[in-house]
């Protein structure tokens, strides 16, 4: 009798331990549930944070260099993800399982007000996935509003990894840390 009482206090525990969302603040993701799930099917949508909204990663006068690529650690978190086997990273270990930053930013101050970012994906296609067609959509969001879009389509061969770059002209004004938002829309077919 004892014996099973701890066996179902341990279930109980088990169970409560894996049913509980995960929510620290990881990227949306489209059909998220209790126990996360990071394979889908094309169409697959990311949501992350806009990092050229904070000049403290990119402003010359805080030492940076203008136009330099950076990167953030939620867009190394989306190297996780993958749609019809196509991952958003950046020099994949197997052994190690580990990876860079699949996507970064470049900002460079126009003397209009406007700066000029360049949205940087690395697609990775695995050796075990066949030739693939990549169609990445980088939208920048404001308060649920989309102030900007970009679409750009590459082929990428099994076992490679391909560049997508997207530029976009944005007002500075309109950019505000921790509320303008990237979303990635990746549709990935055969080719």
């Amino acid at each position: 009798m004892f014996r099973i009482s701890v066996r179902m206090a341990l279930a109980t525990l088990f169970l409560t331990a894996f049913s509980v969302p995960i929510s620290l603040g990881e990227p949306v993701v489209a059909q998220q549930a209790s126990v996360e799930k990071t394979s889908y099917e094309s169409p697959m949508t990311l949501e992350t944070v806009f990092a050229a909204a904070d000049p403290s990663l990119w402003d010359p006068s805080q030492g940076h260099q203008p136009g330099a690529w950076f990167s953030v650690e939620d867009y190394k978190d989306l190297g996780r993800y993958s749609c019809d086997g196509v991952f958003l990273r950046h020099k994949y270990n197997r052994r190690q399982e580990t990876w860079q930053p699949g996507l970064a930013m470049s900002v460079t101050q126009t003397p209009y007000g406007k700066l000029k970012v360049s949205v940087r994906a690395v697609v990775d296609n695995p050796d075990d996935n066949r030739d693939r067609l990549v169609e990445a959509r980088f939208d920048v969001i404001q308060n649920g509003q989309v102030l900007a879009s970009r679409t750009v389509k590459k082929s990428i061969e099994e076992g490679e990894e391909k560049t997508l770059t997207a530029p976009f002209d944005l007002a500075a004004s309109d950019l505000t840390r921790d509320v303008t938002k990237l979303r990635v829309t990746l549709k990935v077919v055969k080719d």
